[in-house]
């Protein structure tokens, strides 16, 4: 609610959560996974509605622009217009940003043996959780949106506004930077690749510590 300044808005993400969680809770019913502390603990919201908050924020700010250009209120069949091409314009980039995060829990998936057993459940989890976030981002978020969202005024001194502003000012001076020293970057970048492999080769090969049971 804060950053996106729309109770309206704030509540169609909130509810990703839960829908989200039932793909998950059907893939593991379907899979015979148990829902315990290795299979659902590190579900992360905040990754879940990554996608949801993009694609409700832009649509917000297409509704707001729009309507502030025709100067009236958007009839229904304006809103339905410009809800989908808000959507449109996020889609690509929103399913990337998807796609990268699950890539990341593909290895927690080739894990064998008993590191196997314990972490497959929560990779597994994840994945059905992110997989039915991004088919609501594409279906559910645009439809009840075009349903339910008003387009309201933009308000300079409104906290989301406030909150965005902050972060810019924090933000544009190191993208700037980052844009005007590129060699800079791809230099320390590659650099701390570098040092990530030197250390993992020095880490030992046991995924999971020994137990000594009674220490």
């Amino acid at each position: 609610f804060l950053l996106l300044g729309n109770a309206r808005a704030a509540f169609i993400v909130a509810l990703v959560i839960p829908l989200s969680m039932l793909f998950a809770m059907t893939g593991m019913v379907e899979l015979h996974l148990s829902g315990n502390l290795m299979s659902l603990g590190a579900v992360d919201f905040g990754l879940i509605i990554d996608g949801a908050v993009v694609m409700v924020e832009n649509i917000v700010r297409h509704l707001g622009e729009r309507q502030h250009a025709l100067g009236r209120r958007l009839t229904v069949e304006e809103r339905t217009r410009e809800v989908l091409r808000s959507a449109k314009e996020v889609a690509n980039p929103m399913f990337f940003g998807v796609l990268i995060i699950t890539v990341v829990y593909l290895p927690i998936l080739a894990l064998q043996g008993i590191e196997g057993k314990m972490f497959k459940p929560m990779g597994m989890t994840f994945s059905f959780a992110l997989v039915g976030a991004m088919l609501l981002c594409f279906t559910y978020v645009p439809v009840v949106s075009s349903l339910f969202l008003k387009p309201t005024e933009e308000n300079p001194k409104s906290i989301s506004n406030r909150l965005i502003q902050m972060m810019q000012s924090w933000y544009l001076p190191v993208i700037t930077w980052a844009l005007a020293n590129t060699k800079k970057v791809m230099y320390a970048s590659v650099g701390l690749i570098f040092m990530a492999m030197g250390l993992f080769a020095t880490m030992g090969g046991e995924f999971i510590p020994t137990l000594d049971e009674g220490d």
